[in-house]
């Protein structure tokens, strides 16, 4: 009897899982780590006992049934959990930031006809009256679905709207985009700590450059994607938020190891490099690169004291060769070369000439520990570290010395302190983070450029040393923040403060190494007899350093969940930000260039005041107007949650990259590049023009002066992003799938971008009107750089180039998503997940749309001169689906699958006529005016896994495992304005062709992997 009724309790649970309860408690704010379980307890007393145990780490909480028999707690880890009250029990699944509905009720249940019990066992809930548009990603999700990478943030693409950049051969960056905007308006959380790229572009940390991964998948528990509607708990979003929470240790060791593995024959050239194609036509066919890609790595976690303190460990590398590139110093013929020049030369063919790979590593490790002090107190220490270092290699001219090495590193410390009272929860955290990433010289030391000839247009023929620019940035953040949580009624309250002190790091060097050039028929190596000294060198004048910024970061927030009765859920929440130096405030226009710039004609004529863009240090001015009210309204209209309407309305700030605003800084004092020549190149006793060239930078820097270059300036009124979103919906359920629909509305604003800022005295950009030419209906316009045009008509005296920064960009993006979605059990054994998403979005920015950040449009003299226009990049629709299956013999099946309409591209028209403004030349647009015909993008991976349970200990088990990527060797293609989008005036119109020779995704791989746990 007592296992009939602990079965009758979970056939009541599952039932209340797929089709809910009648309580009116309120459902609480969706936070960033944790979740939420409420129910209604048959027959409870007021004040009875429910004792909530956490199976993975044997952590008990426990709660008080109200009058009514009904109970809820907040801020519970998402686990596995056992409910008991009374004598009854049950275990239910709960998924991170999803309010789990487990009643305990007694009911009647028959016993099937051979007698045996009727056990259904709790499964994975869906909380089906949170407004937010999202997709849950489970660690059994993480685990068996194909993911060629093991970059968690792959599964992003299952949430609506969003797209993630797919692999390549070459180590492409990979970003999470959402929304018509590019990723660079993304956030990632990892434990409720945001890893934002603060500094630079891609949305998260270290995502701008690299191809790794930002955190290991192994250390990974689950994590959520909210595309709309969440709550005011989110900072610094414009489009899509990404919230993670790691693995915790338990009462008991559990641990893996893991190993994955795609050797050279597992890993396919891309269509067009392989033999007989495009790229690789003739025979000696060029042979197939090393390719190899490993991925290793292993977890343990256990107690250090049963029930007080656990922890765990995990670490994660990985060791990539990726595609060559061809070095190929000394081309052609070598004539008019002298012995030993010719000697050389034929010498360093030999040494240099050949195909070599670019390699990626990448090692990230994770720890934490976890002290339940008090049964009201849970204590978190955890620390990460992520080491990375990816060579690329240049290619051409360029040796390898010469090439680029793209480094990551990244160490973030945290404390979490959760405290419990019997309505209440309070929850602190402290952190520290340190990152770094940029693109440094492979080897230090100057560059030099052999030529084949004696002076700089005579073509490259070597390249040694040092490469002549490096990119580096530094983000380090103490961050402390509190939130407190009021529960109880049809009421949940939960407010919260973080200050985070960031100091922020830029740094471009160009050429401060300096460039030598030589005469490639007379060198025979670098200090070697009978070379004659450089005929030319460049180096920057000024004293190279990082630009920085110390930025206080405040959050403020409330947000309040009221649920006045079975049917209603209304979310209604308040943010405010603040940065104290989000806009280098403190930066001073130098004197000599701002004496310049109000003594420029242009500039008045055109109404443009130079007030706007000189910065005195104290005229920049903190923006105190960052309030986002955010509301979401559910209404269940049986109160069964069968059918759910959602609907929400919200603004979300995003903020100001610091690269934005250091570029001014930048280019105005910390670069000067000055190049000399030697006569008959020059005429001597001209500026720069010298007899012989110190063969050191530092003889070089002693005669270089200070001269005048780009001036790069910052509207003193830019303003921070932030978007406007409204959508409404329906859920509906059908048996135990989830169906959805939504029309979503997203109005963003405030996008930076910088332009062309030279005016001719009259006020225009060039002679005749604006460089636009309309063409069967589309604006089209000639850039900035052709004859008469004011860059180089209209320098600014002592300078030259003036490019200036505003906030004038916007972004309008309508869509609507379906969602389907069944989790899988081990009772049905199948599950599946789909997500169509049919979309539109329009900007005045034709530099806007998915790819990483573009702050410089030089399309048109300024913003919305073309119009607005589809934004490029962006997809019409985009299909993502998973399955799964059991098979026979325990073996699992999985697929994901992407379709997509490909991304829309820009166009090109040559054969203006001669009156047209802007030279008549060829006019462009990067709007999206084009798309590929019928599906632009298609990719379908599987994964085959066998799990064997090992006889020698319980709870042991080997996992094996087959991953084929792009199975059906799709070849997916990229399409430009030059390629498909080019026609001419009168002509037959554009080809709509893709591209030859390269493509937009990798080709057919497979990958082997085993794991094994215990």
């Amino acid at each position: 009897m007592k296992n009939l009724k602990k079965a009758s309790l979970r056939l009541a649970l599952a039932g209340t899982i797929l089709g809910g309860g009648t309580f009116i408690l309120a459902l609480p704010a969706t936070a960033q780590t944790t979740s939420t379980i409420q129910g209604h307890i048959d027959g409870a007393t007021a004040g009875q006992t429910v004792t909530l145990t956490d199976i993975t780490t044997g952590h008990e909480n426990s709660a008080k049934a109200d009058a009514s028999g009904n109970y809820l707690v907040v801020g519970l880890p998402p686990s596995t959990y056992r409910i008991a009250s009374g004598g009854k029990s049950v275990e239910v699944v709960v998924p991170l930031g999803q309010a789990v509905t487990a009643d305990l009720v007694a009911v009647a249940v028959a016993e099937s006809k051979n007698g045996n019990q009727i056990v259904v066992t709790g499964s994975r809930a869906k909380d089906v009256l949170s407004p937010a548009i999202s997709a849950n990603v489970s660690r059994f999700q993480i685990e068996n679905l194909p993911n060629g990478d093991r970059n968690f943030l792959n599964f992003a693409a299952l949430a609506p709207g969003v797209t993630v950049s797919p692999p390549q051969l070459g180590g492409k960056a990979r970003q999470v985009q959402a929304g018509g905007i590019n990723s660079d308006n993304t956030n990632t959380f990892i434990d409720g700590i945001s890893i934002k790229n603060l500094v630079n572009h891609g949305g998260t940390v270290g995502q701008n450059l690299s191809s790794g991964n930002p955190f290991p998948a192994s250390a990974v528990d689950q994590f959520d994607v909210q595309t709309q509607n969440f709550k005011a708990e989110f900072e610094q979003a414009g489009s899509a938020v990404i919230s993670t929470v790691t693995k915790t240790g338990g009462n008991s060791f559990h641990g893996e190891l893991f190993g994955e593995w795609q050797p050279k024959a597992f890993i396919s050239e891309n269509y067009d490099d392989r033999p007989g194609h495009q790229n690789n036509k003739t025979a000696p066919y060029r042979t197939k690169p090393d390719f190899d890609t490993k991925y290793y790595g292993g977890n343990l976690g256990g107690p250090i004291i049963k029930d007080r303190l656990t922890f765990f460990v995990d670490f994660e590398g990985t060791k990539k060769t990726f595609g060559s590139n061809d070095i190929n110093v000394y081309p052609g013929t070598l004539t008019g070369y002298n012995p030993a020049a010719l000697a050389y030369a034929q010498a360093a063919r030999t040494q240099y000439n050949g195909s070599f790979p670019a390699t990626f590593n990448e090692k990230l490790y994770f720890g934490k520990l976890t002290f339940y002090a008090t049964l009201q107190d849970t204590i978190n220490v955890s620390a990460f570290i992520r080491d990375e270092a990816n060579l690329q290699i240049n290619g051409g001219v360029t040796t390898k010395d010469a090439s680029t090495n793209n480094r990551n590193k990244e160490h973030r410390y945290q404390l979490s302190w959760n405290h419990r009272g019997e309505n209440w929860l309070n929850e602190f955290t402290f952190a520290r983070d340190a990152a770094a990433n940029g693109a440094v010289p492979n080897v230090s030391g100057p560059s030099f450029v052999v030529t084949n000839g004696g002076n700089m247009g005579s073509g490259n023929a070597l390249q040694l040393g040092g490469t002549n620019f490096a990119q580096d940035d530094h983000q380090y953040q103490t961050l402390f923040k509190d939130n407190v949580t009021f529960f109880g009624g049809p009421h949940t309250v939960k407010a919260g403060v973080k200050v985070n002190f960031t100091k922020l790091q830029r740094l471009e060097d160009n050429n401060s190494g300096g460039t030598f050039f030589y005469d490639g028929t007379t060198f025979a190596g670098i200090g070697a007899a009978g070379t004659p000294g450089p005929y030319a060198a460049s180096i920057n004048s000024a004293a190279v350093q990082p630009v920085t910024a110390k930025n206080t970061e405040i959050g403020l927030f409330v947000q309040d969940d009221w649920k006045p009765d079975a049917h209603w859920l209304i979310s209604g929440g308040l943010r405010w930000d603040y940065e104290s130096d989000a806009k280098n405030e403190k930066f001073v226009t130098p004197a000599a260039i701002a004496a310049a710039l109000r003594a420029y004609p242009g500039w008045p004529a055109a109404g443009i005041n130079p007030n706007d863009y000189i910065s005195t240090g104290h005229n920049r001015h903190p923006f105190l107007g960052e309030f986002q009210p955010r509301l979401g309204i559910s209404y269940d209209v049986k109160g069964d949650r069968d059918l759910v309407l959602t609907a929400g309305a919200g603004r979300y700030y995003d903020r100001s990259l610091f690269i934005d605003s250091a570029l001014e800084t930048i280019k105005d004092q910390y670069e000067s590049v000055v190049t000399f020549n030697t006569p008959p190149n020059c005429t001597p006793g001209s500026q720069n023009c010298l007899a012989t060239i110190p063969t050191t930078a530092a003889g070089l820097r002693s005669l270089a002066v200070m001269q005048g270059g780009e001036v790069h300036l910052l509207n003193n009124n830019t303003k921070v992003p932030f978007s406007d979103e409204f959508d409404v919906g329906l859920k509906k359920r059908f048996g135990s799938v989830n169906t959805s629909i939504t029309f979503s509305y997203i109005n963003s604003h405030n996008i930076y971008q910088e332009v062309v800022g030279n005016r001719l005295p009259d006020g225009t950009y060039s002679p005749g009107g604006n460089p636009i030419f309309v063409y069967k209906g589309v604006p089209y316009a000639a850039g900035i750089f052709y004859g008469g045009s004011a860059i180089f008509n209209a320098p600014l005296p002592g300078y030259g180039s003036i490019f200036i920064g505003n906030s004038d960009g916007k972004a309008h993006y309508a869509a609507l998503y379906l969602q389907a979605d069944k989790a899988y059990t081990e009772q049905s054994r199948w599950g599946f997940s789909t997500t169509l998403t049919v979309s539109s979005s329009r900007s005045n920015d034709t530099r806007n749309g998915a790819s990483i950040g573009d702050p410089f449009d030089f399309d048109a003299p300024t913003i919305g001169q073309q119009g607005y226009g589809n934004s490029s990049g962006l997809e019409r629709w985009r299909f993502v689906g998973t399955g799964t299956v059991g098979l026979p013999f325990n073996i699992k099946a999985t697929t994901f699958v992407t379709l997509s309409s490909g991304p829309s591209y820009g166009g090109v028209v040559c054969g203006a006529p001669a009156t047209t403004p802007g030279n008549a030349g060829c006019y462009l647009t990067n709007f999206g005016i084009y798309r590929p015909g019928g599906i632009g993008y298609k990719n379908v991976d599987f994964n085959f896994s066998k799990t064997f349970k090992l006889p020698y200990a319980h709870g042991h088990e080997l996992t094996v495992y087959f991953q084929a990527l792009n199975a059906f060797d799709f070849v997916n293609r990229n399409y430009s304005m030059w390629g498909g989008g080019f026609q001419a005036v009168g002509g037959a119109g554009p080809t709509l062709a893709p591209d030859t020779g390269s493509v937009a995704s990798q080709g057919r791989n497979f990958k082997v992997g085993a794991r094994y746990k215990f």
